[in-house]
C-alpha cells in the first residue's frame, strides 16, 4: 500500500504541475490564457488533482475514483487535441487504475 500511496501522490502532483505549466505557459499561443479557460480548467482538472492528492495520501480509494471520474471529461477532450494537451489524460487514468488496485487490496485483506 505504501507504493500505491507514493505512486498516487507523485502522479497527482505531477499532473497538477504539468497542467498548471501548460495553462500558464502555453506553447501554442503567445498571449495569456483567458480567465474563463483558467476557471474551467481549475474546476475540471486542478481541483480533482488536489482531491486525488489528498485521497492517495490518506488511502481513500473512493475519493480517488471520484476525482478520476471528475477529471475524465476534460482529459478526454484534451486527448482529442493535437500537441502536449493530449498527455493530460495520463494522470486520471493512472489514478483510476491505482484506485481499482486499492479497492482490490482492501477486499483481500
Amino acid at each position: 500500500m505504501k507504493s500505491l500511496r507514493l505512486i498516487g501522490t507523485t502522479v497527482s502532483v505531477g499532473s497538477f504541475i504539468f497542467c498548471a505549466y501548460i495553462l500558464l505557459f502555453n506553447p501554442y499561443i503567445h498571449t495569456s490564457v483567458d480567465l474563463d479557460v483558467l476557471y474551467s480548467f481549475s474546476i475540471m482538472y486542478l481541483l480533482p488533482m488536489l482531491l486525488k492528492y489528498y485521497s492517495s495520501h490518506s488511502l481513500k480509494p473512493i475519493l480517488l475514483m471520484i476525482g478520476s471520474i471528475w477529471a475524465l471529461p476534460i482529459s478526454l477532450y484534451c486527448l482529442a487535441t493535437p500537441g502536449v494537451f493530449k498527455y493530460l489524460v495520463i494522470g486520471p487514468l493512472l489514478l483510476a487504475i491505482i484506485s481499482i488496485i486499492m479497492f482490490k487490496n482492501k477486499r483481500n485483506s
